[in-house]
This record gives C-alpha cells, structure tokens and sequence, in this order.
C-alpha cells in the first residue's frame, strides 16, 4: 500500500514550522515555544485561553500539519483521524490537579484543571475545533521512540479503509512539576504531526509504502519513528 505524506507542522523549544516550508524540527531540551494563535488559526479553539501546555502545543502542531495539507479551514466536517504517541500525556497538569484536591477533602479542587486531566484531551480539543470525524485517540510511546506506536496505527488505520486521512504524531509538554527524572528521559519536549492519506496524491511531498509489517521510505529506508519523516 502506497501513502501520501501531504503535510506536517511541529512545535518544539527551538521553533515551529512547517514541512513544505523546507525547514526541519530542531529537538532540543526545553519547554516548547507556543505559537501566536492568530499565527497558526484561522479562528482560535473557543477555549483557547483556558488551554493547558499539552493542548496548547498539541492543537498547535496539529493546525500547523492541517494547514500545511490545505485542511485548515474547518468549514464542514472531515472524516480525519488523529493518533498521538506521547510518554508523559498530560502528567504535569495532573499533578497540578492533584495539588488543588489534596487540601480540605477535595473542597478547593480545580474543576478547569480537572477537565485537562485525559492524555487525549489536546486531539479531542483540535477534533472538535477542526470538524474532524475519524478515530481519535492517544498511545504511548517505547522509549527513544517517538510516534512509532502512532504511526503504525495509523498505518492500519489506512489500510483497512476506516478513513483515507490521519494526523499521525507525537506529543510531550514540559514537565516542571515532576520531582525526578528517568534515567533516559532527554528533556526534548514538544510535538510534530503529520499528514498521512491514501488519496491526495496532487498534494504529496513525499511518499512511504507499507510492505508486510514494516514501513519504507521512497528510498528503501526502513520508518520507524515519526522523526524518520520529518529528516
């Protein structure tokens, strides 16, 4: 099975962008830059400002990826799909919920908090906003691995026709409030999506094809990681 990648945007701590702008996704270790809404939405989400860090880079990246396939405009909905790989979801707003409801029997607990507390809220918050109908959930990642599970899934998702579109990706915010560190844990922060689909070939800026259960590349080279793409 032959898939187009249409278009891709990613958010880290060094910048944002887009594939057919010809730049690549610098990684670094830091907190992600979050793009100016007016610089990425034609109309920012309605809950915007309430946004956490992970739906803030999330949606991000996500409308960068949309815009960059010519599928940001929202006007009806899409029967698109969206797959995140992420390590550590939404940790960080969790521990901050958790501090607000450890006090008093829960009495002070944050309920705008608590409604950022689901590893797939920041997809479900950019399905909702983009109109985009496909499946929509979140995975984890194997260490070092970024957006391999996503990727693999999305994969499938094509191939068995539930829909021709997929933003396939990976997803980790800051985590400031986390005591301590894995021993593997690099600090890269951030998240990059990509288009994937079956059809679209007129908006192709490259090309990947599945063979048995492995992932190749136009040149051969076997696709493990989302990273493998955007390189």
């Amino acid at each position: 099975m032959k898939v187009n990648v249409i278009g891709g945007g990613w958010v880290t701590a060094v910048h944002w962008g887009r594939m057919t702008d010809g730049a690549k996704p610098i990684m670094a270790e830091g907190d992600p830059l979050i793009p100016p809404a007016d610089e990425i939405y034609l109309n920012p989400p309605v809950r915007y400002r309430r946004f956490d860090s992970y739906c803030q880079i999330g949606c991000a990246a996500v409308a960068l990826a949309l815009k960059d396939a010519g599928m940001d405009r929202a006007e009806r909905t899409q029967p698109i799909g969206i797959i995140a790989s992420t390590r550590y979801g939404c940790f960080e707003t969790d521990l901050a919920f958790y501090a607000t409801a450890r006090e008093e029997e829960g009495i002070y607990a944050s309920p705008n908090l608590f409604a950022f507390t689901l590893p797939g809220i920041a997809i479900s918050e950019a399905a909702i906003h983009f109109k985009l109908t496909g499946p929509t959930f979140t995975v984890g990642d194997p260490i070092g691995q970024r957006g391999h599970s996503a990727l693999g899934i999305a994969v499938d998702l094509l191939s068995s026709g539930t829909c021709r579109t997929v933003l396939t990706g990976w997803l980790d915010a800051g985590n400031r409030l986390l005591q301590q560190k894995t021993a593997d844990d690099d600090g890269v922060r951030g998240a990059i999506f990509i288009a994937l689909s079956t059809g679209h070939a007129e908006k192709a800026i490259q090309h990947i094809r599945q063979k048995d259960s492995e992932l190749l590349a136009e040149s051969g080279m076997k696709i493990c990681t989302i990273m493998d793409l955007v390189n």
